[in-house]
């Protein structure tokens, strides 16, 4: 199974690094479950912010209308291509223990976000 056979568009929304986290966090509220993955101007992706880096912000006692989401955002993300094996990058994956797997395509922008729900599918198939 390639990796651009997994439904890569659900449980994430995309955001910019000048962002704020008042405004993340509005994001992130819609999603039922899953991340803002933060890209920059010429859509690759620079880092993934999840709600535990906000509620680090806000207990921390930070104005999170100033924060942006390059202040906070977590940067060890791994990036696969869309025409990989998943079962090449499955080893890596557990080896590594990425804070996001995301897909790019060939010009090295966002393609979309690999989450545990389709992580699980490529095992179960």
């Amino acid at each position: 199974m390639k990796v651009s056979e997994l439904v890569l568009t659900d449980e994430h929304d995309t955001i910019s690094p000048d962002t704020s986290l008042v405004e993340a966090t509005k994001k992130l509220l819609s999603l039922p479950r899953g991340v803002l993955i933060i890209l920059d101007s010429d859509n690759s992706p620079k880092g993934v912010l999840a709600d535990a880096q906000i509620l680090r912000a806000v207990s921390e006692g930070l104005d999170c209308h100033s924060e942006t989401c390059a202040n906070h955002m977590n940067t060890d993300i791994m990036s696969v291509g869309l025409n990989t094996e998943v079962s090449e990058i499955v080893s890596e994956m557990n080896a590594r223990k990425p804070h996001a797997v995301v897909a790019i395509d060939d010009d090295g922008c966002f393609a979309g976000y690999f989450s545990p729900n389709d992580y699980r599918e490529a095992l179960s198939s």
